[in-house]
């Protein structure tokens, strides 16, 4: 097993959920610790609760990344008890991406859907759009290949179905070496002029300092000029509910049946719709808000939790069946995701799931 840093698995959260795309109420990323932190073992959990927090102590995991925020409002005092307090005592960093996994493809609501077996997936409600940008680097024409591949190797110039569309213009650039330079070419105090390549790219934005890294690293010049420009030609549109499709359709009852099964829940609470389901939007965690779009858009069902019941007297007037599967059961499907997509950017690193995380919920059949 390789032992990485605290930040390495920072930087890995960062390319599975940017956290530029967490809600501004929130507070995702590395909450207890120090990214020089060595990780010898890292364990994946929904909370840092104070059971997920022994248990790392007892496996000889530095880390835990978990979906809830371990740190969420404004502490007022940490009691020994709190789990803060005992991640800081047992020196556990505690690493946590929230309402960024929410909404980052491939993440928690992507997962649900995949987990009750939606197809044709997509997003329910567009909740903002996110501009890309162009970055321009300047390059000698003899280094031009080695810095586009790396660019590209960091996902730049990725545009629908294509990938390494960039554009390069010849000219030429000068520069005068100064004190303490070490160039590349040229000699310090000297106007130093080279054939350069001007290469543009379009980068999406989580990507950009992942190019900018890749650039700067394959670049021969101590201080390559660049440039990191807005662009209104591409945007990627963001949102946290999904909506797809069942591959056949369901009575209200069976499919509540359905998700209790899938979702492997001790119960569900729900309201039976009027129509027969196939078209079903999900939103994990507390997503009883998204019912008047589901019902705008054609869904017959939404699945999510914490639901009030006020949208339980809404979901009947509207005749669209809404489940309610718990807080856990429509989150935790994340987990397994994560780990392994965590396991890929990090290879040979030592990460498992904690045992300890489960449903703090007991369910009493009727």
């Amino acid at each position: 097993m390789k032992t990485y840093l605290v930040q390495d698995y920072v930087n890995a959260v960062e390319a599975i959920a940017s956290f530029s795309l967490a809600e501004s109420w929130d507070n995702p990323g590395l909450l207890v610790g120090s990214g020089h932190q060595p990780v010898r073992r890292a364990l994946v959990a929904l909370d840092a609760t104070p059971a997920v927090i022994q248990e790392a102590r007892e496996k000889g995991a530095d880390l835990v990344v978990t979906h809830h925020p371990i740190i969420f409002e404004k502490l007022g005092k940490i009691p020994a008890e709190s789990p803060v307090y005992q991640a800081i005592q047992k020196g556990v960093a505690v690493l946590s991406a929230h309402t960024n996994l929410d909404t980052a493809k491939g993440g928690v609501n992507d997962a649900l859907a995949a987990r009750l077996g939606l197809k044709e997936v997509s997003l329910l409600e567009k909740t903002r759009s996110v501009f890309w940008k162009k970055v321009i680097v300047y390059v000698p024409t003899t280094h031009a290949e080695t810095v586009y591949e790396a660019m590209t190797q960091a996902g730049a110039g990725r545009q629908g179905n294509y990938a390494g569309a960039a554009f390069l213009a010849p000219g030429e650039g000068r520069f005068i070496p100064l004190e303490g330079a070490n160039p590349f070419l040229g000699e310090v105090g000297a106007l130093e002029k080279a054939e350069e390549l001007r290469l543009e790219m379009l980068v999406r934005p989580e990507c950009v300092d992942a190019v900018i890294l890749a650039m700067r690293k394959a670049h021969p010049y101590e201080e390559p000029a660049y440039d990191i420009l807005d662009t209104q030609a591409f945007s990627t549109s963001e949102g946290m509910a999904r909506v797809g499709y069942l591959e056949q359709s369901m009575s209200p009852d069976a499919f509540a049946a359905y998700v209790k099964e899938r979702l492997m829940v001790g119960g569900v609470k729900y309201v039976p719709g009027t129509k027969a389901i196939q078209k079903v939007a999900v939103c994990g965690g507390s997503g009883g808000s998204y019912l008047a779009r589901a019902a705008a858009v054609g869904a017959q069902a939404l699945v999510t939790a914490d639901v009030k019941h006020g949208q339980l007297l809404e979901a009947a007037r509207l005749g669209i069946t809404l489940v309610d599967a718990g807080h856990y059961a429509t989150e935790s499907v994340v987990l397994p995701v994560l780990l392994k997509q965590l396991q890929k950017a990090l290879p040979d690193a030592d990460i498992q799931m904690a045992a300890s995380c489960a449903d703090p919920a007991k369910y009493l059949a009727g």
